[in-house]
Formats: C-alpha cells, structure tokens, sequence
C-alpha cells in the first residue's frame, strides 16, 4: 500500500489533517493562514496541503513554539469528515 508523504511525489501537495488539543480560532495566522481549522469538544482539526517536509516542519514547530499539543497527523486520504475530531 502507497501512502502520500510531503515531499516524496515530485513536489506535489499532499493533504495533512492535523489534530490538536484546544480550540484554535478559524482565523489562526502564520502558517496556519487560508487552512481551515474545525473545533469542538476541546480538539481542533486543522486540514490544508502542504507542498514539502519544510512546510510541515514549520506548521509543527509554529504551533510547539505556543504551547499546542499535536494529538495526531496523517495524510487526510481516507479521513472521513464524521470521524471522532481526535482520530478514534
């Protein structure tokens, strides 16, 4: 089975849902800008793509430099919309 990772298909963007605990605000800044960010129950599911490994590391270090913990990150294929927010 072949799985999308940033990076690794000639550049080409691959979706990330990222899950963190707390509830960001839709008009999150940085480099979270222009990804949409869904919150409830104390978890909040940030969805965007994300063009290389840099990017990632960048959207990971940007929200570890505030304090917000990252419950889970997977490439969004296959995630279904009324999945549990914190993956389960």
């Amino acid at each position: 089975m072949h799985r999308a990772v940033a990076g690794r298909a000639g550049n080409r963007p691959v979706r990330y849902r990222i899950v963190v605990r707390g509830e960001l605000r839709a008009s999150a800044a940085g480099p979270l800008e222009g990804m949409p960010v869904r919150s409830e129950g104390g978890f909040s599911v940030i969805t965007g793509e994300i063009i290389d490994q840099s990017q990632l590391h960048g959207i990971l270090g940007w929200l570890g430099e505030r304090g917000i913990e990252i419950v889970s990150l997977a490439p969004a294929e296959g995630c279904a919309e009324t999945e549990d927010l914190a993956g389960g």
